[in-house]
């Protein structure tokens, strides 16, 4: 990632800022859910309060990680399937978006996807705005606020795939 989009994506700025309470952040983000066809949900806090909630999104993506401290676990009995990624912090790599990309694909027969990543989740939320079908939502942390909700448009995946393209292309050993 460049190092100029480092504090512009740490605010967030493509949809919905939630910001608040626990309780308010989730019930707000709840509500706005009931206008998304499905949703992506990028990070272990969020979550983790709408599995609470009773709602399971198709896709959730996380680290084991929030603040930089360990995050309350989540129990994959609510998916369908649990699958394992890789992503190093700061990056986007392309085996962790085409977990993302299985797992939108299969959404579609309804089925619903853990995704466990090794290393950082947190830019994960680029690719998933730029891929995602029209009208799902992408949710995805923001640190001292809440979480933003994207509906993802072709507005919004536009400008989730010019991020994208600022990013350099580096050769990573795993």
């Amino acid at each position: 990632m460049p190092e100029v989009l480092r504090d512009s994506l740490a605010r967030g700025f493509l949809g919905v800022k939630i910001c608040g309470s626990e309780e308010s952040v989730t019930n707000n983000l709840l509500n706005l859910l009931k206008d998304c066809s499905e949703a992506v949900v990028i990070g272990d806090f969020a979550c983790l309060k709408l599995l609470e909630s009773g709602y399971v999104p198709r896709v959730c993506v996380i680290d084991g990680v929030t603040r930089r401290t360990q995050a309350q676990s989540i129990a994959p009995r609510y998916f369908s399937k649990v699958i394992r990624g890789s992503n190093p912090r700061s990056h986007v790599c392309q085996g962790a978006v085409e977990k993302i990309l299985e797992a939108m694909r299969e959404a579609k027969q309804k089925e619903s996807t853990l995704i466990l990543i090794d290393g950082e989740e947190d830019l994960l939320a680029l690719p998933a705005i730029a891929e995602a079908p029209l009208g799902w939502c992408v949710i995805y942390g923001l640190p001292e606020c809440g979480v933003e909700l994207v509906v993802v448009d072709q507005d919004t995946a536009k400008s989730a795939k010019k991020i994208l393209d600022l990013f350099e292309e580096v050769e990573l050993q795993l």
